[in-house]
């Protein structure tokens, strides 16, 4: 099993595919394993997956007796970046607070980052957001299952929710890869609620695709959406304007989003350098 000793734990990552690499950050879960399946079928036949677990998460080991923050994650993935020899790469950061992470390792380390996803993620969380993360804590505190079902509500439309609830909030359903680690699950809970970079976004100078979701993603909808590209005007944008959070549950706008991944990657100067 490939391990790192990274700034006072031990990471676990996994390096899958041929081609360019993308080096893939996520959100409140485990990066590897079965969690690969997240990402839009076909990547790997064209680039080189970097996947990981953050501290504490998975199959990483140690890492919660530092202060959990977005920043502190992002020096993380730059040592894996470094330790694996990558001079520079496409940084996908996904499922929220993975895009949160790909924005602060681009402000932090614009070396090791050709370009950038930001998916559903957020400049800063706003009263509402806060709100959620607040409660979503709360709820993990108290058991498991009061959060996955919250999470689970939030993040599906209600008719897809309705057909299939028993698969969703079941003890393979979503979430449950981090059922026992409380405490690195509140570790990412908090460093979502405190993550900010409206001082410093303006600042990031590589290619960007921002994708944002519409009214039905409950948790990180148009409204954050909105915000992220008004620091960042020059970046690429999808608007998935009907899909829930979880966006591979609505169909047409899975198609939409893999789309315009596999169209920015392509795209990106680190992809372009690998190129025979």
């Amino acid at each position: 099993m490939p391990h790192m000793p990274i700034n006072g734990f031990d990471m676990y990552y996994e390096v899958i595919g041929s081609g360019p690499p993308v080096v893939c950050s996520t959100g409140w879960g485990t990066g590897t394993g079965h969690k690969v399946a997240a990402y839009p079928p076909g990547l790997t036949d064209e680039f080189q997956l970097i996947v990981y677990d953050h501290r504490g998460v998975g199959r990483s080991n140690g890492g919660l007796d530092r202060e959990p923050s977005t920043e502190l994650y992002a020096d993380d993935l730059a040592a894996l970046m470094r330790g694996l020899g990558l001079e520079r790469a496409a940084v996908f950061g996904r499922g929220g607070l993975g895009g949160c992470i790909a924005q602060r390792l681009a402000i932090q380390h614009p070396d090791l980052v050709s370009g950038a996803i930001f998916a559903q993620s957020w400049v800063y969380a706003d009263a509402l957001l806060q709100a959620q993360f607040t409660t979503l804590s709360e709820l993990r505190r108290r058991s498991f299952e009061e959060f996955q079902l919250a999470c689970s509500w939030m993040c599906h439309l209600p008719s897809y929710f309705a057909e299939h609830r028993d698969e969703i909030v079941s003890p393979t359903g979503p979430w449950t890869d981090i059922r026992d680690a409380v405490d690195a699950h509140l570790a990412l809970i908090e460093a979502s609620a405190r993550h900010d970079t409206r001082d410093e976004l303006s600042g990031v100078t590589c290619p960007t695709l921002v994708v944002h979701t519409g009214p039905r993603d409950w948790i990180t909808g148009e409204r954050l959406g909105d915000e992220l590209l008004r620091w960042l005007p020059n970046a690429r944008s999808v608007h998935l304007e009907y899909a829930p959070h979880a966006v591979a549950t609505h169909a047409p706008s899975w198609a939409t989003f893999q789309a315009a991944v596999f169209e920015f990657l392509r795209d990106q100067p680190s992809t372009k350098e690998s190129a025979p």
